[in-house]
């Protein structure tokens, strides 16, 4: 029995579908792939806008360059970031719909892009959950200004079999990630920007070797 893999989106208005591409280039039948998606619970309310704006000022004001650069580069999709980061209600949502996925299918292989890799390390570390392999593509995890709004229980590292962090200089959303759990032979930097399928396509080898081991029955409940 092959294992199932959890693709977990970043952020930018994605629709249901999004990890179709991504499904179709490793060549994964559909009845092993589960895609998460969460874009629908993120708060777009006017206190989230308001709250947003204040935010911004914030980050730049306290974290100086670092910040700076990452809400330049995420300017378009900074509502969701601050709805994630700073609205408590749609993080533990976001958090909770994921924990049922990783209950079911505890030996599976997580594909995780950008702010999908802090759900995913969130989900994790707070939930009585585990998973075989855990891949972050693009993922922010590397900056201290989003491991400092990180809330995780402890430093130790999260119930996994591998965690293979990919990231890229042409990529300042990516980096090496410092103090998590993430052992540094395990992070490769490639040539990509922060496209999901091009660090995807890097890593294809591996994904489909962990997919197609012996996995363990899911579990009933």
């Amino acid at each position: 029995m092959t294992r199932k893999i959890v693709a977990i989106h970043g952020i930018g208005q994605t629709k249901p579908g999004w990890s179709e591409p991504s499904r179709v280039l490793l060549g994964v039948p559909p009845e092993d792939w589960i895609e998460f998606y969460y874009e629908d619970l993120m708060n777009r309310s006017f206190f989230q806008r308001l709250t947003v704006a204040a935010a911004k000022f914030y980050l730049k004001r306290t974290y100086g360059p670092e910040a700076l650069v990452l809400t330049e580069m995420a300017q378009e999709h900074l509502n969701d970031i601050i709805s994630y980061f700073v609205m408590n209600g749609t993080r533990l949502e976001i958090l909770v719909r994921l924990k049922g996925i990783l209950k079911q299918y505890p030996d599976c292989i997580i594909l995780s892009h950008s702010l999908g890799s802090v759900v995913a390390y969130e989900a994790l570390k707070n939930f009585d959950v585990q998973a075989h392999s855990l891949f972050t593509f693009g993922s922010p995890l590397s900056k201290r200004i989003v491991r400092n709004f990180l809330r995780i229980p402890n430093a130790e590292r999260p119930t996994l079999a591998n965690w293979l962090n990919i990231w890229s200089f042409l990529d300042p959303i990516s980096g090496k990630i410092n103090e998590l759990g993430c052992r540094l032979k395990d992070q490769y930097r490639i040539r990509s920007s922060h496209a999901l399928l091009s660090y995807i396509e890097s890593q294809r080898h591996k994904i489909l070797s962990l997919y197609q081991e012996t996995a363990l029955q899911p579990q009933e409940g």
